[in-house]
């Protein structure tokens, strides 16, 4: 087999990253409007997306602006001193003004700028890595000479050759350790108290995965986050009756973590979508995970104004059907984002009280779709005032699936133009019945439009780029400073 990661990572090309920044004046909030207000920002009333740009950096979310408004609101990095004030253009940069290794748990409050593309697998001396010189650092064995390759990998665990047992054996364990040295090159914590926002229109974290775990208080806005790739997935041949692979990355993991806001921002799988993906095994070899997945007892998050596109898994909410721990959590809110193109969660969930209003879902009915909303155990999704987009061919009955859920709310659904229910129509296609409805009312909504409004802010507002950072002036790159 020709080798699969050299294929794939062909098309990684330095013109992909080729970006730039916009510099424009400072907008000014009217008499009595917070400087965080309008579309686009998470506050009330319409905005400009991109007619003007603001400090992000210093914004904080807006009062009742869904869950992450609740337990004492989300302000990110706002408090930060002029010494923790940070403008990055490399991936070692970032990382440097995160903490680097000591970023999880740090509380130091900062503000971070993202400036033009930064490459996660770009090397220290700004060279692109692949995967074979992760694998390169890993022998199978005892024996140094013979460096772990993803192609043996595959010839020896065929499960005509394997059988269908999990993996083991020296190859598998130099699978778990290439692994390893790629996650100490493209994995970053995040700690508490940080504000992350892109500057102009342009600001792309590429190959990362960002994880936010057991912090609190963490914004991220104004970004594009791309293709988390996973050179060494895992295959799991218990994975349903067909086996899997499956990858270690989400794009952005909120674990064990409270109070995030996650807006402005577009979420994709960049040079590698899904449809470039090769079969292995008859199953789609699989390098990515989520897109933005919130699991492990998170609590009080907001996602708003994000296009989600192009991506199988987007947006897992709740790890496992057996956590005790996360009753009580996984409060989340999630309005005003696109999502385009996408297999399935969105979102899937578990255990949360989890509301989601004036999304648009634009479903194009292609070989990746397979439904839109998906709760499960003893989760309550509470679903208003979305609009659906259904393309030719599309069952309304095929937007919402179970997966043990007994409460679900659906309200003020919209589907190509005119009210309809999609718990109807999946009820009268035979799915699972819920017992009730959620159980529970939203209190922390403050950005509410009519549903016949929100495909045209949604198109308009949702994403990267539609509300611009300016940049406080800054000495030299990576250093801190006003910008």
């Amino acid at each position: 087999m020709a080798r699969i990661h050299a294929r794939m990572l062909a098309t990684c090309t330095a013109a992909a990253l080729l970006v730039g920044t916009v510099a424009l004046p400072p907008a000014t909030a009217g008499p009595g409007q917070p400087a965080g207000a309008g579309h686009g920002s998470g506050g009330n009333g319409h905005g400009s997306p991109g007619k003007g740009a603001r400090d992000l950096g210093r914004e904080v979310l807006p009062a009742d602006d869904g869950w992450a408004a609740a337990n004492g609101g989300t302000t990110g990095g706002a408090a930060a001193d002029d010494a923790h004030v940070f403008t990055v253009r490399t991936w070692d940069e970032l990382r440097a003004a995160l903490g680097g290794s000591a970023a999880r748990g740090d509380t130091t409050p900062r503000v971070i700028y993202v400036q033009g593309a930064i490459d996660a697998f770009a090397g220290a001396d700004g060279a692109r890595l692949t995967c074979d010189d992760f694998a390169g650092q890993v022998a199978v064995g005892s024996d140094p000479a013979a460096p772990f390759s993803m192609d043996d990998y595959i010839a020896a665990y065929d499960p005509a050759v394997w059988g269908r047992v999990d993996p083991s054996g020296p190859l598998e364990d130099a699978r778990v350790a290439a692994a390893a040295v790629q996650a100490k090159q493209t994995q970053q914590h995040v700690g508490s108290h940080v504000t992350i926002v892109g500057l102009g229109k342009d600001a792309r974290i590429v190959g990362a995965n960002l994880r936010i775990r057991d912090s609190a208080n963490v914004i991220l806005r104004n970004l594009t986050f791309s293709d988390a790739y996973d050179c060494f997935p895992q295959w799991d041949p218990g994975d349903t009756d067909q086996g899997n692979w499956n990858s270690a990355y989400d794009n952005v993991s909120v674990w064990t973590s409270t109070n995030v806001w996650v807006a402005n921002s577009t979420f994709d799988d960049g040079d590698h979508p899904a449809s470039s993906l090769p079969t292995v095994y008859g199953r789609p070899y699989e390098v990515h995970d989520g897109l933005l997945d919130i699991t492990h007892s998170s609590n009080y998050v907001t996602v708003s104004y994000n296009r989600f596109t192009g991506h199988d898994k987007t947006m897992l909410i709740g790890s496992s059907n057996n956590r005790p721990a996360d009753v009580g959590t996984l409060k989340v809110t999630i309005h005003h984002n696109l999502w385009e193109g996408i297999g399935q969660r969105a979102p899937r969930v578990r255990y949360g009280q989890v509301h989601v209003y004036d999304n648009l879902y634009v479903v194009t009915g292609d070989d990746l779709y397979q439904y839109q909303w998906g709760p499960g155990t003893q989760s309550q999704l509470y679903l208003e005032d979305n609009v659906l987009r259904l393309g030719r061919g599309v069952e309304l009955s095929s937007v919402l699936t179970n997966w043990g859920a007994t409460q679900l709310t659906e309200k003020g659904t919209l589907v190509n133009g005119r009210p309809a229910s999609a718990l109807d129509a999946f009820l009268a296609a035979g799915g699972a019945p819920f017992a009730g409805p959620a159980g529970w009312e939203p209190v922390h909504v403050a950005d509410k439009d009519p549903v016949r409004s929100v495909e045209r802010i949604v198109q308009k507002e949702a994403g990267a780029g539609r509300v611009v950072s300016k940049a406080p002036a800054s000495p030299k790159p990576g250093h801190p400073g006003r910008g």
